[in-house]
């Protein structure tokens, strides 16, 4: 048989070899570290993002405690308040005079203007606001619910009296259809 010669290694040959295969295991290395570090990057990412959202979102939370009725919002309340001023103004006058047409169009306007403050005020002083425009937009729903609900019964005292201004406007009346004189209250 014929013996197989082979050209020995040279020591350069082995050692480029070993430095390849070095070569090698270092790379999987830093593949693995660049893989730890962008894991750690889009962890942090995530976190931060969930961060800023929840501070956002309280942020805007905060805002809200401060933001007024929109003018839509304002109409609506107003539209409220004056539509259950004109049933008050009615009820007070069946309750007073038994007769919801009493007086006659102006005495009823007169007496209507003081309901329909007295029903402002009620309504600001209930939400702590200056005027009601100033209602915070976050009280909206439960603003008009509450003017929804103003009644004859809602009224102050001195909102049901008759001011000097509408006694005279309804003794005017009275003497032009003549009925007795309603009397000033003590």
């Amino acid at each position: 048989m014929k013996e197989i010669l082979t050209a020995p290694v040279k020591s350069e040959e082995k050692s480029s070899l070993s430095v390849l295969g070095n070569l090698v295991k270092a790379q999987a290395l830093q593949a693995e570290i660049n893989k730890m570090v962008y894991e750690s990057i889009a962890e942090s990412t995530e976190q931060a993002k969930q961060e800023l959202k929840e501070y956002t979102n309280q942020s805007i939370e905060e805002i809200k405690k401060f933001i007024p009725l929109t003018d839509g919002e304002a109409n609506r309340l107003k539209q409220a308040i004056t539509s259950r001023a004109a049933v008050t103004t009615k009820s007070w006058l069946k309750h007073k005079f038994n007769n919801p047409e009493y007086g006659g169009k102006e005495f009823f306007s007169k007496k209507y203007g003081h309901i329909v403050r007295a029903f402002y005020s009620l309504t600001k002083h209930h939400f702590g606001a200056i005027k009601y425009t100033a209602i915070l937009h976050s009280d909206f729903e439960e603003a008009l619910g509450f003017a929804n609900q103003l009644n004859y019964y809602s009224l102050p005292q001195n909102a049901k009296r008759i001011t000097e201004s509408q006694l005279a406007t309804l003794n005017s009346w009275e003497k032009i259809h003549k009925l007795p004189l309603t009397k000033p209250e003590d």
